[in-house]
């Protein structure tokens, strides 16, 4: 009884974050906020917000792994601290923040370039595809490729911190092919 009382007084961190994801669309709709950001933050436009929001997620879970990683590495050994752990993982927490970082530019300019496509010919000055059209196509592949470069990027830096270890498929249970034959002849009869 004791534990499922203090399961109920537990937090829950999916509270926050439901609490913060409606938090963050009533600021979104709201329009004394919107102007707000718009008169003291240069450059920042609600047209560029997914991008926004995935650096915001980036340096979120940045700082949190990395946190994280800080803790666990001087709480584990009593004190001691291993830089060299501490180093790779903050190397690896980095390029996935990259990696974010990549992906929130990828849909905000798949975002852009679906809205120009959809713009009628007559705002545009001419037809939707246009000028912009081969650039913004190019940016997305060359991001596409950076994301998965930086990816790769991270499996080599886990690669190089733990040993390289080839994966080899699980012995089959019940099969005697995963056993050579013997070959001694005292054990036949």
């Amino acid at each position: 009884m004791n534990d499922e009382v203090s399961r109920w007084r537990r937090p829950r961190p999916w509270i926050a974050l439901v609490a913060v994801v409606v938090a963050l669309v009533f600021l979104y709709f709201y329009q004394p906020f919107e102007t707000y950001l718009l008169e003291h933050i240069p450059g920042i436009h609600f047209s560029n917000v997914l991008f926004w929001f995935a650096s915001l997620v980036g340096v979120v879970a940045y700082v949190i792994a990395h946190w994280q990683s800080f803790r666990g590495q001087v709480f584990r050994d009593g004190g001691e601290l291993d830089a060299a752990a501490l180093v790779y993982d903050t190397l690896q927490i980095a390029i996935l923040v990259a990696v974010i970082f990549f992906a929130g530019a990828i849909i905000q300019a798949i975002e852009m370039l679906s809205e120009q496509l959809m713009m009628p010919a007559g705002d545009a000055g001419g037809t939707a595809v246009e000028v912009g059209f081969g650039a913004r196509i190019v940016s997305i592949v060359v991001m596409v490729i950076l994301a998965i470069l930086f990816y790769l990027l991270h499996h080599l830096v886990r690669a190089l911190r733990t040993g390289w270890r080839p994966r080899r498929p699980p012995p089959r249970a019940g099969s005697d092919r995963s056993r050579p034959p013997s070959t001694d002849a005292g054990a036949r009869g």
